[in-house]
């Protein structure tokens, strides 16, 4: 069939030539050519076979194994040597003998800083200054010849920056005993100096008790009264009813108990 079709085709090919498209046809032909997408050049895929893939594979597996093997074999000589070195050590500490150590007694004096040898050896000159200090105003006080003397002391103690236990007892003293109103008053001025001591405030309460000599009893009540010690009323009390009482004692103790009792 195929051959007769060509056969009549090569006999009549003239007929079949003579005819030509229109201009119109070729035009859309040509404008539906350049309408259509360019393919861009694609590279070839690259192919690899089956049996290429199985070699590769196989190598890549020995190559592993033997890298498993050699680091398997460095591990076991590393840990090796570590025992041995262990070993050789033991042994060495055990065939080495320790010196024993020779104790020193320190020196106590040269292990002290230097700037704190220099704070005590200071301390140490201030409290023997303030033992000296102390020394010449007990003996101030006790000089029973000049009582200018005790009333230069007594004032020297007022000047003093805080009380001292010591002084204050001497100073308590001389108030109650001093032959003299003057040293008396002095001293009962330079204890008045430390009355927010506590110390010093119950030794004032006590000497109003304990005081006779009326002009420093005026003052001792002055100086209570100035503090509002509202627990001397019931001493100020016995003052104003004893008969043997200073009148001028009884008036300022009069007046104090209508100061602390308001």
């Amino acid at each position: 069939m195929s051959s007769e079709l060509e056969k009549f085709i090569q006999q009549n090919r003239e007929a079949f030539d003579d005819r030509t498209p229109g201009a119109d046809v070729l035009s859309r032909i040509q404008e539906r050519m350049a309408q259509m997408p360019v393919k861009e050049d694609r590279p070839k895929a690259l192919v690899i076979s089956f049996r290429t893939l199985r070699m590769v594979a196989a190598a890549c597996v020995l190559v592993l194994a033997g890298f498993a093997i050699w680091w398997g074999n460095q591990d076991a000589s590393t840990t090796k040597v570590i025992v041995a070195s262990t070993q050789d050590q033991q042994q060495n500490n055990n065939n080495t003998t320790i010196p024993k150590e020779e104790t020193v007694q320190p020196n106590t004096i040269a292990s002290i800083p230097i700037h704190e040898k220099k704070m005590g050896e200071t301390a140490r000159q201030l409290v023997n200054q303030n033992d000296q200090q102390k020394q010449m105003l007990f003996a101030s006080l006790g000089n029973m010849e000049s009582p200018s003397t005790r009333i230069a002391a007594a004032m020297k103690a007022y000047r003093m920056p805080e009380a001292d236990k010591d002084i204050v007892d001497a100073l308590v003293t001389t108030m109650h005993e001093d032959p003299s109103t003057n040293v008396r008053l002095a001293a009962l001025e330079a204890l008045s100096r430390f009355h927010r001591e506590s110390y010093v405030k119950k030794k004032l309460i006590a000497s109003l008790k304990k005081q006779k000599d009326p002009m420093v009893q005026i003052e001792l009540i002055h100086v209570l009264t100035e503090m509002k010690q509202k627990s001397i009323l019931n001493d100020l009390q016995k003052m104003v009813q004893d008969v043997n009482t200073n009148d001028a004692v009884k008036e300022r103790a009069y007046s104090s108990i209508l100061t602390l009792g308001s």
